[in-house]
């Protein structure tokens, strides 16, 4: 089955996953997009449900580990689910033999980027009634504001139409940004779909006016804690809105490096946060010594040219955050 992402049949299939669905592969060009339909599936399979991170290149080598995991119990008895990104035509053997396996009990999300219609993944996943492949194009004009309004809806928020044109013109219509911009509305103003409230545009300046250094230590600890996706939304929002980079980088160093200095004992135990995994234990080894000398690399280069840096600063920013994530 294939689904535009503004369709109302994709977003319930995503919230309300179906044990018949094995497979979902999201895709087009808008990825950021695609990551936010991600989220929509993680937040309906709960919040104590176990999320394996596999990526293209690792089941190229190992086609098999994807039936595996999809098919592996919790030894928690919590629920499981499966993201694969990146995701490319080099996992369609590992594709093939999921769809043909006898049973798969965790569903799997395949984030690949803008595929093209002779694709053979996206061909063998069209075709099988155990998968769903939907597909991401940037919302513009009223489908944006639409899009903008329902994410809002889902969030227990009521948006009126100026506010909702506001918050496409803020994000640049990115549906990944929206909708975290969206999520931080909702949050200040303790709105919920039980308790529904009205966004208003002082609650948005004010959003706006809490950014600064308290943004950046967020913003840091979510590249730390790998949310690779919430990394990206974070240093797009701040390119967006003419935040420092610079300051993301210096800030995030200095957290990586009192969390070596904690492991060293030499200092004060460091965690996550806002129910993020201990880092400490996602840090362990040497990847963290790795980390602390990218960063420190990128910090000397965006001294020597204001564009470069901020290219390489961003960069360097998503791939600790995609090692964080492997660890």
């Amino acid at each position: 089955m294939s689904l535009r992402a503004d369709n109302a049949a994709a977003l319930k299939a995503l919230d309300t996953p179906a044990d018949t669905v094995r497979l979902y592969l999201l895709y087009g060009p808008d990825e950021a997009g695609s990551e936010a339909l991600a989220a929509r599936l993680g937040k309906a399979m709960g919040e104590g449900a176990e999320r394996i991170d596999l990526d293209g290149p690792t089941l190229r080598s190992d086609p098999a580990r994807l039936t595996d995991e999809a098919a592996a119990i919790s030894m928690f008895g919590d629920k499981r689910w499966i993201r694969v990104q990146p995701a490319g035509e080099e996992v369609l053997p590992a594709v093939e033999a999921l769809l043909e396996a006898p049973a798969a009990g965790n569903p799997v999300v395949l984030i690949a980027g803008n595929l093209r219609k002779t694709s053979k993944l996206l061909t063998r996943v069209d075709g099988d009634k155990a998968a769903i492949a939907i597909v991401s194009y940037a919302p513009e004009g009223r489908n944006a504001d639409a899009l903008a309004v329902t994410l809002a809806r889902d969030a227990g928020l009521e948006l009126p139409g100026d506010l909702a044109r506001r918050l496409i013109a803020l994000t640049g219509g990115e549906r990944g940004l929206l909708a975290s911009e969206i999520d931080k509305l909702a949050l200040y103003l303790d709105a919920s779909p039980e308790a529904p409230r009205a966004a208003t545009p002082e609650a948005l300046d004010a959003l706006g006016a809490e950014g600064g250094e308290q943004q950046l230590f967020k913003a840091a600890a979510i590249i730390l804690s790998g949310n690779v996706a919430g990394a990206e939304r974070e240093i797009a929002w701040l390119r967006r809105t003419g935040g420092s980079l610079a300051g993301l980088l210096r800030i995030t160093l200095q957290r990586a490096v009192a969390l070596a200095q904690a492991q060293a004992g030499q200092g004060q135990r460091f965690g996550g946060g806002r129910g993020e995994e201990d880092l400490g234990a996602r840090w362990a080894g040497p990847n963290l010594a790795r980390a602390i000398h990218r960063l420190a690399e990128a910090e000397r280069t965006s001294r020597l040219s204001y564009a470069v840096g901020e290219t390489v600063i961003a960069h360097e920013l998503v791939t600790i955050a995609r090692i964080a994530a492997r660890g």
